[in-house]
């Protein structure tokens, strides 16, 4: 299920199954020399998401991005998202991200090495995520037997 109206109405109805909150975290590269990196990131991490959110459709809410820029205390951003979510249906919630500077802050944050997709026709695309999808499956599972 996607964080939109119609999968919200969903969602309330199947609250006791739907457990799992997929939040993406995503930088915004403002400067030249950041800007196509942070947004290869980006198009990486949500089309990640994606793929997680039709793997474990029924069980997981992908939330729209959670987006920050260069230079903003992510500890006080995190912080906040993870007092947030405490206060939600959500018994799991999974940040997951391409910057590997969320480390320091939550070790429980899923970060993955992201891979430019933007050169790479559909069906090579889907081979990547496929493969990325297997790799992250069995750290998802360690989180929701915790």
């Amino acid at each position: 299920m996607f964080y939109n109206g119609k999968d919200s109405t969903q969602f309330l109805q199947q609250t006791d199954f739907i457990d799992t909150a997929l939040v993406p975290l995503i930088s915004i590269g403002l400067k030249k020399e950041t800007l196509h990196n942070a947004a290869s990131q980006s198009d990486y991490v949500l089309s990640l998401v994606n793929a997680l959110e039709n793997q474990f459709k029924g069980r997981v809410v992908a939330f729209p991005s959670f987006c920050y820029v260069e230079g903003q205390e992510k500890e006080d951003l995190y912080s906040n998202w993870k007092l947030a979510f405490e206060n939600s249906p959500f018994k799991h919630v999974l940040f997951i991200t391409g910057d590997s500077e969320w480390l320091a802050i939550d070790d429980s944050v899923l970060w993955t090495p992201t891979i430019p997709l933007d050169s790479m026709d559909a069906k090579m695309k889907m081979k990547i995520l496929d493969d990325q999808v297997r790799q992250i499956i069995p750290r998802i599972a360690e989180k929701w037997s915790t």
